[in-house]
């Protein structure tokens, strides 16, 4: 079985390509990794993601309730219309995400960094699906969402904004004196412990570090063997142009002997008839008188 030619080619620099493995180890690990204080430490930071999710309802609209009663209508009183939730939902979400609330975080946890944050999301997939790639549920769902380095820290973010908001809306509806049947209810459904952000782990530039540098070395090993390749043609050229003037000349002096030959024969039959006309004159000659 014959081996193809670009495994020989590797093969044959071997060598090269080692070099080449150990110089993208090191570009990799100093493209994930740095040095402080003696520590090796990720270049890329690691974050987490922390949620609580929050049911919006009332009591008008019981969860698990099929049918409303109907109701003794009042002469001179309109019909009570319930709230669309799912609308109010998006709402919430934005004041979740709100610098009031962001404040009130910060007084309970600390100054917030560049690396953290807090927002706030309604809900449109079922309980295992992605808010990254949004479904077509409306649902009076919103999500509490903590970001941080730290994961305990990102879930503190997010139970404290939650805590946060539940307390501001009760207060709220204490101070506007809204009757309790016609309250907005919210109830905490689910708390997502903090889970590692896809795309913030540190060894992904080490792997796209060492790869890439690994084959600009298989690159240069088959560019090598091109350029080898290359000189071995014009060399083997080169040789071939001496033979192909020797079978010139020779071939020249083949088309030169029968010319040479037809001269030689010409000159042969004219010295016999020059020896010819010599011999006739002289039988020829009167013979002496005595």
């Amino acid at each position: 079985m014959e081996i193809p030619k670009y495994l020989q080619i590797l093969w044959n620099s071997k060598w090269l390509l080692l070099i080449g493995i150990l110089v993208a180890a090191t570009a990799g690990f100093f493209a994930g990794f740095k040095i402080e204080g003696g520590e090796v430490v990720p270049r890329a930071e690691q974050t987490y993601n922390s949620s609580t999710t929050v049911m919006i309802s009332s009591q008008t609209q019981p969860l698990y309730q099929a049918v409303i009663p109907g109701q003794p209508l009042v002469e001179g009183q309109t019909q009570p219309t319930d709230v669309d939730l799912t609308s109010k939902a998006i709402i919430y979400a934005y004041l979740v995400s709100g610098a009031d609330m962001r404040s009130s975080v910060e007084d309970a946890v600390g100054q917030l960094d560049d690396t953290e944050a807090l927002t706030a999301l309604r809900r449109t997939t079922q309980p295992g699906g992605d808010e990254a790639f949004p479904g077509r549920y409306s649902l009076p769902i919103i999500e509490v969402v903590g970001t941080s380095t730290i994961p305990d820290r990102a879930e503190a973010i997010a139970t404290t904004a939650t805590d946060s908001f539940l307390t501001q809306v009760v207060a709220d509806q204490d101070e506007q004196q809204i009757p309790p049947t016609d309250r907005v209810v919210l109830t905490v459904i689910n708390t997502t412990p903090p889970k590692a952000v896809e795309g913030s782990n540190p060894m992904i530039p080490v792997v796209v570090a060492f790869l890439g540098v690994f084959f600009l070395f298989v690159a240069a090993a088959f560019i090598i063997a091109g350029a080898k390749s290359s000189r071995a043609k014009k060399k083997a050229a080169k040789g071939d142009e001496p033979e192909a003037t020797v079978t010139e000349d020779s071939d020249t002096a083949d088309d030169e002997a029968p010319e040479e030959l037809v001269t030689r024969t010409r000159r042969a039959k004219r010295s016999d008839s020059e020896a010819t006309v010599d011999e006739d004159s002289e039988e020829r000659e009167p013979a002496p008188v005595g």
